[in-house]
C-alpha cells in the first residue's frame, strides 16, 4: 500500500511540475545566471529567478515585493518582511523567516534548515516538498501543508497549523499556548507528542507516535479514529479528549503505560482507550474524570493512511484555496484562492458532521481571488469552507470560530 501511494505522490509532483512552469510574470528583474549579490525587493518591486538562474545573496522581501524563483535559491538567509514568495523551482537554504503578513507558497522543492512562520496574517503553504531540521510557527501566524513536508522538530504557539498532506516529524512535535491544529492527511511523529496550553487538535486523517502522547493543561485533543502509540499516554492538567459522535469511536492503541487525570470523554462523544497490558480499570492510572460512554479495546476504527492528492489530480478542479485568515476568527473569514476559469462558485460552510450551516455564490475570475466570509453568527467550535466549482467539483479548508 505504502509503495502504491509513493507512486501517486510521484505522479502529483510530475502534475505539478508541468503545472508550475512560467509562472512568474510582472518581473522588474530577471536573473538568468549565476547571481551572487544581496537583494532587498522592496514593493512594486518583482524579482525573477528563470530555470536557468542561481541566486546565492541573501534576499529580502519587503512588503509588496514579489520574488518568484523558477531556477535556484542557495543563499543562507531569506526574509519575507511582508512581502510574496513563490517558489517553483529549488531552495536550499539555512533560514527562511517569514513575517510581518507575508506569504511563502512553496510549489516544488524546499530544503530549509530553519523554517520561521511568525505574526499576524503570516502564511506558509507548501504545495511541493519540504525538508528541515526545525519548523516553528508563532504569534498567530498560520500554515498549511498539501504536500509532503519531512521536519527534525515541529512547534507552534498562538499559531494555525493544518496538515491536509503527507507530514513527518522524526523527533518531537509540540502544539502549544492556544494554537489551533488540524490533521486531514497523514501525520507520523517518529519521538514524542506534545499538545499544551489550551491548544485545540483535530484528527480526521491517519496519525500515528512512536513514542509518547502527551495532551495536558487544558489542551483539548479530538480524534476520529484510532491513533497508535508507541509508549506511555497521558492526559492531565485540565486536558480533555474526546472522540467522534457517539456512532462512531476513536481514541488510542497503547503499547506502553496509560495515565489519566483530567476529562477523558463526554456524553455526546466516543473514546476508546486500548492499553496493550489490559490493566482492570482499563488505565494504570484512572483518575480524573472518564465519561460513562468511554470504553476500552472496542473500537475497530483504525486511522487510515489518506491518498492525499488523488482526488486532485483525477478531477482537476478548477479552483484552489491559498490560504483562510485569521484561522480562529470571531467575525470574519478572509477568503484568497486561485481559479482557472472565470465562473460561478457555491460557497458552503459546514459543520463537522456535514450538515450545511449557510451558502452564498461568489463570481470568480482568472487568477487571483479574494474575498470575506461573515461568520458572526456562527457559534465557536470548527466548521468546514466548501468551494463547489462549476464543474461540481470541491476544494474544502478546515477553520475555527472563537468566541
Amino acid at each position: 500500500m505504502k509503495k502504491i501511494y509513493s507512486a501517486l505522490f510521484l505522479v502529483i509532483a510530475m502534475a505539478f511540475g508541468m503545472k508550475v512552469k512560467a509562472q512568474c510574470t510582472g518581473c522588474t528583474t530577471n536573473i538568468t545566471g549565476l547571481n551572487t549579490s544581496n537583494h532587498i525587493i522592496s514593493s512594486g518591486q518583482t524579482m525573477c529567478i528563470s530555470a536557468t538562474g542561481t541566486v546565492t545573496g541573501l534576499i529580502t522581501v519587503s512588503s509588496g515585493g514579489i520574488l518568484c524563483n523558477q531556477g535556484k535559491i542557495g543563499s543562507s538567509n531569506v526574509l519575507i518582511a511582508g512581502g510574496t514568495f513563490k517558489n517553483y523551482g529549488t531552495i536550499d537554504t539555512y533560514s527562511v523567516t517569514v513575517s510581518s503578513a507575508g506569504t511563502f507558497t512553496n510549489y516544488a522543492t524546499a530544503l530549509i534548515d530553519s523554517l520561521w512562520i511568525t505574526q499576524a496574517n503570516t502564511t506558509f503553504i507548501n504545495i511541493g516538498t519540504q525538508t528541515g531540521t526545525a519548523f516553528a510557527i508563532t504569534e498567530n501566524a498560520s500554515a498549511t501543508n498539501n504536500g509532503t513536508m519531512t521536519v527534525f522538530n515541529q512547534g507552534d504557539s498562538l499559531a494555525t497549523f493544518i496538515n491536509n498532506g503527507n507530514m513527518t516529524v522524526t523527533h518531537d512535535c509540540a502544539h502549544s499556548y492556544t494554537s489551533t491544529c488540524i490533521n486531514n492527511g497523514n501525520m507520523t511523529i517518529n519521538n514524542d507528542f506534545f499538545s499544551t496550553y489550551r491548544t485545540t487538535f483535530t484528527n480526521n486523517g491517519y496519525m500515528n507516535v512512536v513514542r509518547d502522547f502527551v495532551n495536558s493543561y487544558g489542551a483539548n485533543f479530538t480524534t476520529m479514529c484510532m491513533i497508535n502509540v508507541g509508549r506511555d499516554w497521558w492526559n492531565t492538567y485540565s486536558a480533555g479528549i474526546y472522540g467522534p459522535a457517539l456512532a462512531s469511536c476513536g481514541g488510542f492503541s497503547v503499547t506502553g503505560a496509560s495515565y489519566n487525570t483530567a476529562t477523558l470523554g463526554s456524553s455526546t462523544t466516543h473514546i476508546d482507550i486500548c492499553d496493550a497490558g489490559h490493566p482492570g480499570t482499563g488505565i494504570d492510572g484512572a483518575g480524573g474524570t472518564i465519561a460513562s460512554t468511554t470504553t476500552y479495546c472496542t473500537c475497530t476504527n483504525s486511522c487510515a493512511l489518506v491518498a492525499v492528492g488523488v482526488n486532485e489530480l483525477e478531477n482537476k478542479n478548477s479552483v484552489f484555496i491559498e490560504t483562510i485568515y485569521p484561522n480562529p476568527t470571531s467575525n470574519t473569514l478572509n477568503i484568497k484562492l486561485n481559479n482557472t476559469n472565470s465562473e460561478t462558485l457555491l460557497i458552503e460552510v459546514m459543520d463537522m458532521m456535514g450538515k450545511t450551516i449557510s451558502t452564498r455564490t461568489y463570481a470568480a475570475y482568472i487568477g487571483e481571488n479574494e474575498l470575506q466570509l461573515d461568520v458572526n453568527a456562527l457559534s465557536q467550535g470548527t466548521y468546514i469552507l466548501s468551494l463547489t466549482d462549476s464543474k461540481q467539483l470541491q476544494a474544502k479548508r478546515l477553520f475555527s470560530i472563537t468566541k
